[in-house]
């Protein structure tokens, strides 16, 4: 009995073993709700077989049309319209050497085409929008030397305000949702901590309070704290018109772009080096934004993706 007991125990332990050792499966994730979804096996991405219709030709990030769509989806959150798409298409077709390499054709290249999503108009509006949330709100600074340097927004915030102002949006719909956003935005648990309601704190203690945490000086403070005490404005509305002021876009841009290096290119945050490293080098030379976008759109991390 007692054998048999063993055997059983034996038995008993090597099911458990089994099932802990069970194989991964395959799962199925959506990032971004609208746009494509990745293949897992466990927690190893599957990267799929990309072919031309009706073809056996792989596709891949170094064919033009592919790239100019994932352009698109990193940095936009949304499919490219097809004007847009194809004019991106026949530009850089249309340059030497088939658009590759940082320095021969700056004016028609692939880092000429990838930079112009960062500095479109339409990023400007809304991913940088929402980076401004970050750096006005929210006490990350990544400029001030006697602060450490974190990103405005970090990429699990930033993702779905971008797809909740961005994507397919009309100007109508893009508006709402601003709204929707900057009155979510006061409510934050760490935006009521460093800016607490009256009579905790004024309403030029709040005007004042977020002009130093920007680091700027508003022309038009004064009206806001006037806007804020005739209730004619909220401080909802007070944030939103500091984001959107033009000392605030003025500075940070530039650690904006640095930041959605990481965010589009990479899908995650920073790391503390590079990010340092990048914003120190655009600081003294913003023209040197051609090499970075160069490393990252050249790097491993980034091809791997694909």
């Amino acid at each position: 009995m007692k054998k048999i007991g063993i055997t059983l125990l034996l038995i008993l332990f090597a099911s458990i073993v089994a099932l802990a050792q069970a194989p991964p499966t395959l799962e199925i994730r959506t990032e971004t709700p609208g746009l494509p979804s990745e293949l897992f096996y466990g927690n190893v991405k599957v990267k799929p077989v990309r072919l031309r219709p009706g073809t056996n030709q792989v596709i891949t990030i170094d064919d033009i049309d592919f790239m100019v769509q994932q352009q698109y989806l990193d940095f936009l959150g949304r499919f490219p319209d097809q004007t847009g798409f194809q004019n991106w298409v026949t530009t850089v077709s249309a340059c030497p050497n088939g658009g590759f390499g940082e320095t021969d054709n700056p004016n028609c290249d692939r880092v000429h085409m990838s930079a112009g999503f960062v500095q479109s108009y339409e990023f400007q509006g809304r991913g940088y929008w929402l980076l401004r949330f970050g750096y006005v709100g929210l006490d990350r600074h990544i400029i001030d030397g006697a602060r450490n340097r974190k990103s405005s927004l970090t990429y699990a915030e930033f993702i779905p305000g971008l797809q909740q102002i961005g994507g397919s949006n009309s100007p109508a719909q893009e508006e709402a949702a601003k709204v929707i956003y900057k009155n979510a935005f006061v409510q934050r648990s760490d935006f009521q901590a460093l800016f607490p309601n009256a009579p905790a704190m004024s309403n030029s203690q709040y005007v004042n309070a977020l002009e130093a945490n920007a680091g700027v000086t508003l022309p038009n403070k004064q009206a806001l704290i006037d806007g804020l005490n005739n209730s004619t404005m909220t401080r909802a509305d007070v944030l939103r018109n500091i984001v959107e002021s033009q000392v605030v876009f003025d500075k940070f841009i530039i650690p904006s772009f640095v930041d959605m290096e990481y965010k589009g290119y990479l899908r995650r945050d920073p790391d503390t080096v590079g990010y340092n490293n990048w914003i120190d080098t655009l600081t003294a030379n913003p023209s040197d934004y051609r090499h970075m976008v160069f490393g990252f759109i050249y790097s491993t991390e980034y091809r791997s993706r694909f």
